[in-house]
């Protein structure tokens, strides 16, 4: 076919697809026998004006995107940026010219390595990294003509924009989303540029950047480059935001013990998520690795120029023989023709792959090619869009399943009747075992939800044969699970909440476990055992959500009671079905005994001060008193949200708010009266690093579904059509209208506007739900009890709302209505500090 033109130059290759681009191998011949090769990035037919559709996230024309491109790039000259050399209009379709590499995207490299289960070498990494630095540093400091500085920052370094040619050059490549002066960069709400797995944590959020973000996602790569893993490998945008976050970053030393400690030091510093502690520039980072390793243990060029054509000497070869016949013949072919159809499906298998083949040691292999933006490869990684059949064919051989070298476990001796104590092996396993973390307390947490995310959390490191195993009593289990040739355990006792911090103040125990909020006498003894104050946000942990389920035989004609029916109850004051509406029969009261945090909240909110009457019989499990329940038309008991089982629960209801049943969405809102926060309790400086990795896991976007699996309400975020009815202000329903409620309400810790330990996360949980739905507009509607006068409710349920409102513009969200209600729609009983506490909340609100 005759070849296709763009200005002077005619197009022999099509390369692929990027982002907004057409990606084409073009040929220049000039007088003399001048010819050059060039790649062409011109804006794509659908995305044109006149075609539909021609404006991106933030109304702007995409015309004007690829020119706002083409003007930073073309005022760029460095030997380590890839050169831009002509921008244009082609029947007005815009196009750019540059430089033609021939190599392979750092990406590729690492899948490669990873592939074979290497690793590259470190002075091929350093060398990479500093010339990376290098290229960024004439960028940030670049100023334009007249002197005005320009403040480029890519906001895209990763390894797909890392390019390393077969001369041995490394080349940064595509600043398509970089921010620069001759762009405005409003980005709409909702919508971050950029890939999420090597952003800065102020990218995330939508703040402002700077040069410093580039810095952080230079830390990234190099973490990534010398451990051989994705350092926020996750299954979903909203865990990788999460992860960036807010859970602890893992030092390059805990995944690679023989690391340098110099530049574990370094990745340190530069993956700090507050800007102003990591490096002040992109030379000072470069600086501070060359005096760690010493300038001449860089590799040169000619060792990158090897080790690049070692890895791909078979593609570059065919490659070569392709372009050379497209040149020689001048006839047009499509070299992504053949693959361009299967191209995103098969990385996602790799990438399925890669997950499914974790090691043992928990370290993740890094997937070839991965795709940078919904599997369409990055716009100028160049080296993928290169790839043809023989490199497909590569990626599927790898994609078979490898021999597991992980060693098989031999049988266990259980639990001993009367201890907490490690799984031992058996004596023919000859294989050494190690309890490397304990958890205690309650045994809401203790009986099922506790061992199932151990065992997910073991299952993500990596580790082999993970089972769980029961003691001859039924509060004690310990999960075992092997790595290389030793065996681990970690051990749970679930003998009550209290039991968690009275284990953590002896030493008995690294996690505590509770159904209920660390008490004041608790924090006391800890703190005077100088071993820190449990209501700080790094010690306190809310894991999931529960709901005190007051149940009674499914025959029971009894549908409700408010708190105060309740109370009277089970403190004795009323014993007969009949005062309640229901038959002629005595009342059997069935209770949590005292040792349980089920206890304890039921106390703290039903009976308060008075006693539990002594005629009510106490059961240690809440599976065994529900099915008492169950079996007795004349019982009542209360049991946690996840153990009703076959009895049925009542909804329960307090003076002057609407009885509401336990369901996921009432206890996720809290607003149903007996719902319950579950904790994990850490110290602040944790006995064992193993603490740490668990309470990240767990509160993860993966143990949050093991958490809903077990019967809990997961901390999730989800959205939920609500109709008003009677009860509902004219006020409130007309704020409400036309919107979901966010199963989110943001509460404070007391005397305070500042978010207690659940908001805290969950404003971070809230912006990774408007991450993926971008064009949602949020509501805040805050609230206050009913305390003071009517104006001034309303002043302090809109400070509530504003408090939030600011919190979420620090994260980059913009809240489109803030508004304060006052003391209307009460969800609790003003008459208790309780009550005040739970309807002092701010509702989140979303028009999809």
């Amino acid at each position: 076919m005759e070849p296709l033109h763009i200005g002077a130059y005619r197009l022999i290759a099509r390369l692929g697809r990027g982002g907004m681009s057409d990606v084409f191998l073009a040929l220049r011949r000039g007088e003399l026998g001048f010819t050059k090769l060039l790649v062409i990035k011109c804006l794509r037919d659908d995305l044109a004006l006149g075609h539909g559709g021609q404006n991106d996230s933030d109304g702007k024309d995409f015309s004007q995107l690829l020119f706002d491109e083409a003007r930073v790039c073309a005022r760029l000259q460095h030997p380590n940026i890839v050169q831009t050399f002509e921008a244009g209009l082609e029947s007005g379709v815009p196009f750019m010219a540059m430089e033609y590499l021939e190599g392979q995207s750092l990406d590729r490299v690492l899948g490669a390595l990873s592939r074979e289960r290497g690793r590259i070498p470190k002075s091929i990494v350093l060398r990479v990294l500093c010339d990376v630095l290098s290229a960024l540093e004439y960028a940030h400091s670049l100023n334009d003509f007249d002197g005005t500085p320009l403040g480029i920052v890519h906001r895209d370094v990763s390894p797909h924009n890392i390019f390393l040619t077969y001369q041995g050059e490394v080349k940064l490549v595509d600043f398509g989303v970089a921010k620069h002066a001759f762009c405005c960069d409003q980005t709409a709400a909702g919508i971050v540029k950029g890939k999420l797995t090597y952003m800065a944590p102020e990218q995330a959020k939508r703040a402002d950047v700077d040069h410093r973000a580039d810095l952080f996602s230079c830390g990234i790569v190099l973490w990534e480059c010398l451990a051989m893993r994705r350092l926020l490998a996750a299954d979903s945008p909203a865990t990788t935001l999460t992860k960036l976050l807010y859970e602890p970053i893992p030092t390059l030393s805990s995944v690679r013990p023989d690391a340098d400690p110099a530049l574990s030091e370094i990745c340190a510093r530069a993956l700090e998520r507050m800007p102003e502690r990591r490096y002040e520039s992109a030379s000072a980072l470069r600086t501070a690795i060359e005096a760690a390793v010493g300038n001449n243990n860089l590799a040169s060029r000619a060792e990158v120029a090897s080790y690049v054509q070692r890895l791909f000497k078979h593609e570059q070869d065919a490659l070569s023989q392709q372009i050379r016949s497209a040149v020689s013949s001048e006839t047009f072919v499509n070299l992504s023709a053949a693959h361009n159809e299967t191209f995103a499906t098969t990385l996602s298998r790799l990438e399925n792959g890669a997950r499914r083949r974790t090691s043992v040691t928990g370290q993740t292999p890094i997937s070839v090619a991965a795709p940078a933006r919904s599997g369409i490869p990055s716009r100028a990684s160049i080296a993928v869009l290169l790839a043809t059949a023989c490199v497909l064919l590569g990626c599927i051989l790898w994609t078979k399943q490898q021999p597991s070298t992980i060693p098989s476990a031999s049988s266990m001796v259980a639990l001993p009747e009367g201890g907490h104590s490690a799984l031992t092996p058996a004596a023919n396993s000859g294989m050494e075992t190690e309890a490397v973390l304990r958890l205690c307390g309650s045994n809401t947490i203790g009986a099922e939800l506790a061992p199932a995310l151990v065992e997910a959390f073991l299952n993500d490191k990596g580790a082999g044969r993970v089972t769980r195993h029961r003691g001859a009593r039924t509060d004690l289990s310990a999960i075992t699970a092997a790595f290389d040739n030793k065996l681990v355990s970690i051990e749970i006792a679930a003998n009550g909440s209290a039991t968690a911090f009275s284990g953590l103040a002896a030493g008995t125990c690294d996690v505590g476990m509770s159904s209920r909020a660390v008490e004041e006498s608790e924090v006391s003894t800890l703190v005077e055992r100088d071993l820190g104050d449990l209501r700080l946000p790094g010690a306190e942990h809310v894991i999931a959500l529960d709901g005190i389920a007051v149940v009674v035989h499914p025959s029971n004609p009894v549908r409700s009671l408010d708190r105060a029916t309740l109370h009277d109850i089970y403190a004795g004051k009323i014993e007969n079905w009949s005062v309640l509406g229901g038959k002629d029969a005595p009342i059997r009261l069935l209770s949590r005994d005292g040792k349980s945090g089920t206890f304890d909240t039921f106390k703290h909110l039903v009976l308060g001060k008075d006693a539990l009457s002594a005629k009510a019989v106490l059961f240690g499990e809440n599976d065994t008193l529900s099915d008492k329940v169950a079996s007795d038309p004349d019982a009542i008991g209360f049991v946690g949200l996840a153990y009703v089982r076959a009895a049925r629960a009542l909804a329960v209801s307090e003076r002057g708010a609407p009885p509401m049943l336990p369901t996921q969405f009432t206890v996720a809102t809290e607003g149903y009266m007996l719902s319950r926060r579950l904790y994990l309790y850490s110290l602040p400086k944790p006995r064992t690093p193993w603490v740490s990795e668990l309470i990240s896991y767990v509160l993860s976007q993966r143990a949050q579904q093991v958490t809903s699996h077990s019967g809990f309400v997961d901390l999730g975020v989800t959205s939920s059509r609500f109709a008003c009815d009677a009860q509902c202000t004219p006020e409130y329903a007309a704020s409400v209208g036309g919107a979901e409620r966010i199963s989110i309400d943001f509460r404070f810790r007391q005397g305070s506007n500042e978010p207690d330990s659940r908001a805290a996360r969950d404003l971070d949980r809230l912006v990774a739900y408007l991450h993926v739905h971008p064009q949602a507009k949020l509501r805040l509607l805050g609230f206050a009890d009913a305390l003071g006068s009517a104006p001034i409710n309303q002043k302090l349920s809109l400070e509530r709302a504003r408090a939030v409102a600011h919190e979420l513009a620090m994260r980059g969200v913009h809240t489109p209505v803030v508004k304060g209600l006052g003391s209307q729609m009460p969800v609790a009983s003003n008459d208790t500090d309780t009550g005040k506490q739970r309807n002092r909340r701010v509702e989140a609100w979303v028009e999809l």
